[in-house]
């Protein structure tokens, strides 16, 4: 609104500027016809005599008619209509000369507010990502104990079924054992009865005969029963062992899932570790460029020490880390006794920063070429290869520390080999065997 009321009075004062250059130059349009004429009737006077043109005053009128022209267009430009159209130009101009300041201060006002709204804005999309990255986290974390509980909810479910078994195998049980203790009663009461009627010889053979064949019926069903009992026990080993098989498949199931995820964060890191050191080795070109003076002559090199003798094989059950670090030290020590000679002889003829230079060098160089291990001498080769730190590169030596020390919570171990998971299997059936014997 403002900008459109400026740009009208601008027009306004362009059609006056219009103007007053068109009467301008219509006033000296005329002046220039007033003097052709005054020279054309000069050129008539010719025929007049020298007292009339004497008496004539030509000049004295051109500058009267144009002090009148001049006074013309000064009481035009000074009347009253024009200084006030101007005043009121004046004042349009000025309230908008304000009103465009008050736009502009406005205008950066709303221009703050938008840099602040963008502000917030960022602010609440990281907080978004954030808050996405929790819920994805979150979302796994339920996935997972939906699994767990899946698989608890299935182990529930078998060991119902065996109690149950048992239960109904216990029924079973005393069922046979009521029935048992009736016949015994009732075949009691006949060898009474028989007693009482028959002479005491006659009644003797017929117990002894009867104990024969209680004891041979008994016999059979003990004989029965006891291969029942195997029958139950065969059936409680194989529920037992493929729960247990189902349980060792499902640990193994989420093993793997730890694994992958794991092997996604150790490419990230060995990505993120391929960018450090790019950006070290451009730093160190830079530090080159920037500190590094012309080098002086060096010295010609002593000739190497003779090797050291190869360490002892390193045990299976140590530390990662410390095993690296003691290969790192070995390394600087190889690699330390040349160049330490060459800085005691440059140390006269180079100042002290050509030695931190130096030495600032070797490092960079140390960690642009990695860690190489060395293999074990020729001395240890007969010996078995599980002796030997099984590792390939200084990358995977890294990893491996990046993974042990990168644990927020104890992993669960990976699945053991089959002879260790046969001697489990056989030692908890041996305990539940002696369980159900006692």
């Amino acid at each position: 609104m403002v900008i459109e009321e400026v740009s009208a009075i601008q027009e306004d004062l362009e059609i006056e500027r219009t103007c007053r250059e068109s009467a301008e130059a219509l006033a000296s349009k005329l002046n220039r016809q007033n003097r052709s004429l005054k020279r054309k009737s000069m050129l008539m006077l010719s025929h007049l005599s020298p007292d009339t043109i004497a008496q004539i005053q030509l000049d004295d009128d051109e500058e009267e008619e144009e002090g009148k022209d001049m006074d013309s267009v000064s009481n035009g430009c000074l009347s009253p209509h024009c200084q006030t159209s101007i005043s009121e130009l004046q004042c349009k101009l000025e309230l908008s000369c304000e009103e465009k300041h008050q736009a502009v201060t406005g205008l950066e006002a709303v221009k703050e507010k938008l840099r602040e709204t963008r502000e917030e804005l960022l602010k609440e999309k990281h907080d978004n990502t954030v808050l996405i990255a929790e819920t994805v986290r979150l979302k796994k974390l339920l996935q997972k104990y939906n699994r767990v509980s899946q698989f608890a909810l299935e182990e529930y479910k078998v060991l119902q079924d065996t109690l149950g078994l048992e239960q109904n195998l216990r029924t079973e049980a005393e069922n046979f054992g009521r029935a048992m203790l009736v016949e015994q009663k009732k075949l009691k009461r006949q060898s009474q009865i028989l007693m009482q009627n028959s002479s005491p010889s006659q009644a003797l053979q017929e117990a002894l005969s009867q104990i024969s064949t209680l004891t041979q019926d008994l016999e059979a069903q003990r004989l029965q029963h006891q291969h029942q009992i195997k029958q139950m026990e065969d059936r409680l080993r194989s529920c037992d062992t493929q729960r247990e098989l189902t349980a060792l498949r499902r640990k193994l199931e989420l093993v793997e899932e730890e694994r992958r995820e794991y092997s996604d964060k150790c490419t990230k890191t060995e990505v993120e570790v391929k960018d450090l050191r790019f950006t070290v080795e451009e730093l160190q070109k830079k530090l080159q460029a920037a500190t590094n003076p012309p080098p002086a002559p060096a010295p010609p090199p002593p000739p190497p020490p003779p090797p050291p003798p190869p360490p002892p094989p390193p045990a299976l059950a140590s530390n990662p880390l410390s095993s690296l670090l003691s290969l790192i030290r070995k390394k600087k020590d190889l690699s330390s006794d040349i160049p330490l000679l060459v800085q005691d002889s440059a140390k006269t003829a180079e100042p002290e920063v050509n030695v931190r230079q130096q030495a600032v060098d070797e490092m960079m160089q140390r960690i642009k070429k990695g860690v190489q291990l060395r293999p074990v001498s020729s001395r240890s080769a007969s010996r078995p290869r599980k002796q030997r730190l099984p590792s390939n590169s200084a990358i995977q030596e890294l990893k491996g520390i990046m993974d042990h020390f990168n644990r927020s919570s104890p992993q669960p171990k990976a699945a053991p080999p089959s002879t260790n998971s046969d001697d489990e299997l056989q030692k908890i059936l041996l305990r539940r065997r002696g369980a159900l014997e006692s």
